[in-house]
């Protein structure tokens, strides 16, 4: 749309100018391609009203691509993050329950951005940080012990705030088969606590290797309690004069870093609100010598993350403004057969990542997912419920709200987007291997193509299907640099989906095994180009590339 930038700034009509940049470039493009020439990017230039001056890219140009991708391992990655120190940290739930939809979106959008980080050369450093002590593991203790004494949620005896779920009555019946009679009420209600805290990180992190997550470390908030760290940070902002006390609590002032208003930074009992061990958390990160820390959450800490940076700029110790950088992600709603579900019958409240799982892999209930899991070789049944939940959960930006449709999560079809972009994978493993010919042979091949025959290799790929194809495949460094720059995975999965879309329509119309030799090598080659990039992009998400469906 160049002819309406100039067409205003000369104050003429987009038509003429367009008229005239298209005649000025093609005088400068020769009329045939021969070998002299055929470094040339562009074939010709058209104008189409109202103002549009359309660029044709040589053929030539377009085989390079294929060449591109088929010698260099590492097309379309930049390293622009090189040796750059990155933590990221998602998911953190605490342990007083599964984890749910939300945390699942987390943990896909993480996991990928993690993968996409690393491509580009960064040294990524994935942490867990979850909170071991205060309200709600107490009412976790409680919830157990009520079960233990077979109180349930709909007596008046079950504590007001506990957890109602399935999995609470799992864990009393864990625990009850230990040995506890002769156990102080005081030693006892420690036991039940630490048992049902472990319960929950090991289930927690049994849905987490379903899902191919795992961290390098697990940070307890409660360790910066023992530590004297949040007093310390404590001390600092105020020797920095940025506290005053009032109504006997000691207040931050937020207000000069932005906040809408002040914030309460010790009560007056004596406890800390709930962002300032936060902050010493964040500390911690930048004391640690990360070039950039990443946070994905919710939406409803927001809040949170206004206030955490402020505490990081007052301590003074020359801490970028951006750090942390946060994704606030929307939640997930779960829809089976035209319906919302809002409720798992284990949780108690809400869906979690282990329903997505058992729905998409078809596994029918928890007793099996477990058996699944716990086998040495990844089941095939596990691996569909990830690569579709994974596929899912970052293929709308973070902050948009996305629909889970069980049904279309479960479907062998076109429907599905993870069966159809696996299944044009698997296609052209399946043309390779049908032509008689092996990778290696199609790379040597392209390899030992004198230069001079490159042109007339090139005309070989002439059909408007296979032009597209070419041209997306060229997309894939944009997409690439773009989904690192912006931290977005769901430009990968869209990007995908469109070539998955250009493979299929040209297998539809193009017979590729041919009886030409020459000809089915050169389309051949394309196919091959095509599932190298359709790998390496599922690759970036964590989704697995099936040669055969």
């Amino acid at each position: 749309n160049i002819a309406f930038f100039v067409s205003k700034k000369i104050k003429s009509n987009p038509n003429i100018v367009g008229k005239i940049i298209q005649e000025k470039i093609n005088k400068l493009i020769p009329q045939t391609e021969t070998s002299h020439n055929s470094s040339l990017v562009v074939e010709r230039v058209e104008f189409a009203t109202p103002g549009f001056v359309n660029f044709w890219i040589s053929r030539k140009t377009k085989f390079e691509v294929v060449s591109k991708i088929i010698l260099d391992h590492e097309f379309g990655i930049t390293k622009s993050n090189k040796e750059k120190k990155i933590i990221l940290e998602f998911v953190s739930a605490n342990p007083t329950g599964p984890l749910h939809v939300g945390h699942a979106r987390q943990a896909a959008l993480g996991d990928a951005i993690s993968k996409i980080l690393e491509a580009s050369g960064a040294h990524v450093h994935k942490e867990f940080y979850y909170n071991d002590a205060g309200n709600q593991i107490e009412n976790l203790m409680l919830s157990v012990k009520a079960r233990l004494k077979k109180i349930s949620p709909t007596e008046p005896d079950f504590p007001k705030d506990g957890y109602k779920g399935d999995y609470i009555v799992e864990i009393s019946q864990q625990f009850d088969h230990q040995k506890n009679s002769l156990l102080s009420e005081e030693k006892l209600t420690e036991k039940i606590k630490k048992f049902s805290v472990d319960y929950l990180r090991k289930e927690q992190n049994t849905d987490l290797v379903a899902l191919g997550v795992n961290f390098d470390s697990f940070k307890l908030e409660s360790s910066f309690y023992s530590n004297g760290e949040i007093e310390k940070i404590v001390n600092a902002i105020k020797q920095n004069n940025k506290t005053y006390e009032k109504d006997s609590a000691l207040w931050f002032k937020s207000s000069f870093y932005g906040d809408d208003k002040d914030r309460v930074m010790r009560k007056a009992d004596g406890n800390y609100t709930y962002f300032v061990p936060d902050i010493a958390y964040h500390f911690d990160k930048w004391r640690r010598g990360f070039d950039r820390a990443i946070n994905i959450q919710g939406l409803d800490h927001h809040g949170t993350v206004k206030r955490v940076m402020a505490g990081l700029q007052a301590l003074n110790e020359g801490i970028d403004k951006d750090f942390p950088k946060t994704i606030l992600h929307k939640m997930v709603k779960v829809v089976k057969d035209g319906k919302e579900v809002k409720i798992s019958k284990r949780s108690g409240s809400f869906i979690t990542l282990r329903d997505l799982i058992c729905w998409a892999g078809d596994i029918k209930n928890n007793k099996e997912f477990l058996d699944l899991v716990s086998l040495q070789n990844l089941s095939h049944k596990v691996q569909k419920g990830r690569d579709v939940v994974r596929f899912f959960l970052t293929s709308k930006k973070a902050e948009t709200e996305f629909t889970f449709d069980v049904n279309i999560a479960q479907k062998q079809n076109d429907e599905n987007p993870v069966f159809y972009i696996q299944y044009a994978y698997a296609r052209a493993c399946s043309l390779i291997s049908q032509s008689g010919l092996t990778k290696e042979e199609l790379i040597k091949f392209i390899n030992m193509l004198p230069k001079g025959n490159l042109l007339k290799i090139s005309n070989l790929l002439d059909s408007p299907k296979e032009s597209s194809l070419c041209m997306k495949l060229a997309e894939f460094p944009a997409a690439f640099e773009t989904a690192v720059t912006e931290l977005a995975p769901h430009v990968i999965t869209f990007y995908m989906k469109d070539l998955s879309s250009d493979f299929h329509s040209y297998y539809n119309e193009t017979k590729i095994n041919v009886e030409d030799e020459t000809l089915k090598k050169v389309r051949l080659l394309l196919v091959l180009a095509t599932s190298m990039v359709l790998h390496k992009s599922l690759s970036l998400l964590g989704i697995s590339s099936p040669q055969k469906m």
